[in-house]
């Protein structure tokens, strides 16, 4: 039978064909790497994990013996302050006699107010909440002393708690430890959770009660020590007492599910320096212990073995990560040594790509001169080109941005200088020279000021000289009828602001604000202040205001005309500062009819320059 060509499969005739140089490369290294690395980690992976679980479990027994020392810390600390106390109040057996509490502890003499503050400071409110000494109902206790401290207390308080009844039931039990359940509801909520006590033997009433001392401590304290250390999910650590009690635990859920007798559990778990392997309720388990120094209490650890595993698989999936990751890393250096034609290629189309929804970018030029150096040459001078005619074009727009904006003031500078001759006729008119120079003069230096420059804007500080000027030349005319107030900061005077920008605000708020009112006299205030990246300017004045229906119509330019009440200044402002800085700049308008008006101006802040 005649053998077929394998360039006739479909596959690999995409493959010697239309496949890319680099795809190319990259199977074939595949190829080559891949598959006898994935027989490799096939082998291995069963080993790997067993080490895995081995140091997991290693490392868990550390923690587990980790949380005991601190339990055991914690004990320390517990028994610790016993001991001080029976020291600071030598109410230790060397000392003792059964009337102690009323012949020297309790007499008028004893500095025993010394005493409860310094007993007092010992409860640091994160681990030991609350100190208790609890005496013989027999004992006369001198009222001034119960009154001056809640440390005493009498013993028929605690008698109906579980602890009270163990140290009767057990007269040479001399200490315990107490979960939840072993005290009274009053002292679970004005205590604490769990209690430490020592009984003093040595104190002992005629009807044979004894004293004790009580450190209440915090529940949630040593629930954080049991959580601190847990790593897997599913796994609980619990404290178990030799009475078969719940001390604590990081999750009292799971810890009576897999609850075991205090009894049972070296005979079940065997050492205490291991895990052991074992099953509840058909769940298989990780088990360990840990006997806290100085208590009956036994610390059980159990993880589910299905954390543990899946915690290897986890580190075994990290590790073919971190292999592949090198394996990746091998492809591209082999890539860059066997393929550094279809590299360049790739190069000029991926730059060619990337051109289609960003600026052109020249590439680097080629320094060979076969066909992909000449693609790359002639590349670039194509991208040159269109460049060219991009910056040509942005050139055109700036400079049409410009005659527009240009235009716009143009329509507002007639519009002054109109009522400025207005004025003035008016003052020639009534015989008054001297003002007629004066207004003359000032308007001089306005317009000098405006049209010294070729630039469009101009410094805050000179635009508001600007306003000065135009309130001058109308209080001449009104007999100082405005009143003026500019309440700007210095560190803004020398920011940039478009020409004649305040102006037209101020002078509608003359001619259709001020002088609308019967008395034709008011107040105009200019404030500013930064916010944030901009610079705000708010033009109020207590003229007449503007009508509701008309204060829509100021600045979308349906309300322009060319009579009276005309807001085309006002108008063509607002234009000029969309068109320079954007929409979310300009002016905004707001008046409450027969009250006044206040505008709000901004724009961002940018320092000047010439």
């Amino acid at each position: 039978m005649k053998k077929k060509n394998p360039i006739h499969i479909p596959f690999l005739h995409y493959f010697f064909h239309y496949m890319k140089f680099q795809n190319k490369f990259i199977i074939t290294h595949l190829l080559l790497v891949l598959v006898p690395t994935l027989v490799l980690i096939f082998f291995i992976s069963n080993q790997l994990s067993q080490v895995i679980e081995a140091n997991t479990l290693e490392s868990e027994q550390a923690l587990v013996t980790q949380t005991s020392d601190t339990l055991a810390s914690t004990i320390d600390k517990l028994c610790l302050t016993v001991d001080n106390i029976l020291t600071q109040t030598e109410l230790d057996e060397d000392n003792m006699k059964s009337d102690y509490f009323t012949s020297s502890l309790f007499t008028s003499g004893s500095d025993y107010s010394q005493i409860f503050q310094n007993i007092s400071s010992m409860v640091d409110a994160q681990l030991i909440t609350s100190i208790r000494i609890y005496y013989p109902s027999s004992v006369m206790v001198p009222r001034s002393i119960l009154q001056d401290t809640d440390i005493l207390q009498p013993l028929s308080q605690v008698k109906a708690s579980y602890w009270h009844g163990i140290f009767q039931g057990k007269p040479k039990e001399t200490q315990l430890f107490c979960p939840d359940f072993y005290l009274t509801k009053r002292e679970i909520t004005t205590l604490g959770g769990n209690a430490y006590i020592r009984k003093l033997p040595y104190i002992t009433s005629a009807d044979g009660e004894h004293a004790y001392i009580v450190i209440y401590f915090s529940t949630d304290y040593m629930q954080n020590i049991l959580c601190n250390n847990i790593t897997g999910t599913g796994s609980v650590y619990y404290i178990i007492n030799s009475r078969n009690n719940l001390v604590s635990s990081s999750d009292p859920r799971l810890a009576g599910t897999y609850f075991m007798r205090y009894e049972s559990i070296p005979d079940s778990l065997g050492s205490s320096s291991h895990f052991t392997t074992y099953t509840i309720l058909g769940e298989s388990l990780y088990m360990g212990y840990h006997d806290v120094p100085g208590t009956d209490w036994r610390l059980v650890a159990v993880i589910p073995a299905n954390s543990i595993m899946l915690q290897s698989k986890q580190i075994l999936s990290n590790s073919i990560y971190l292999y592949l990751l090198f394996v990746m890393l091998a492809f591209v250096t082999a890539l860059m040594l066997s393929s550094s034609m279809a590299k360049r290629i790739s190069k000029v189309v991926d730059t060619m790509n990337d051109a289609r929804d960003t600026t052109l970018v020249k590439m680097k030029q080629e320094t060979d001169k076969d066909e992909i150096g000449q693609l790359a040459y002639n590349y670039n001078l194509m991208v040159d080109r269109i460049n060219n005619l991009v910056a040509e074009q942005t050139e055109t727009a700036e400079k049409l941005k410009v005659s527009e904006v240009k235009a716009l003031q143009a329509q507002i500078n007639p519009h002054f200088l109109y009522n400025m001759l207005d004025m003035i006729n008016w003052l020639s008119q009534c015989g008054k020279q001297k003002e007629v120079s004066i207004a003359v003069q000032t308007l001089s230096k306005f317009y000098k000021l405006t049209l010294s420059q070729k630039n469009i804007f101009t410094t805050i500080k000179e635009e508001l000289h600007h306003v000065e000027l135009y309130v001058q030349l109308q209080n001449m005319r009104y007999e100082d009828s405005i009143q003026f107030i500019i309440d700007v900061p210095n560190e803004i005077l020398d920011l940039q602001i478009p020409k004649l920008v305040l102006q037209p605000i101020v002078e509608n708020s003359i001619q259709h604000g001020i002088f609308e009112k019967e008395t034709k006299s008011g107040e105009i205030v200019i404030m500013a202040w930064m916010d944030a990246s901009d610079v705000v300017f708010v033009i109020s004045d207590n003229g007449m205001g503007i009508p509701p229906e008309k204060l829509p119509t100021i600045l979308n330019g349906s309300g322009r005309s060319s009579g009276k009440g005309s807001n085309i200044a006002i108008y063509n402002t607002h234009q000029r500062l969309q068109l320079i800085y954007g929409e979310k700049y300009g002016l905004h308008y707001d008046s409450t009819y027969g009250v006044g008006t206040e505008v709000r101006v901004n724009i961002p802040a940018v320092p000047f320059e010439e």
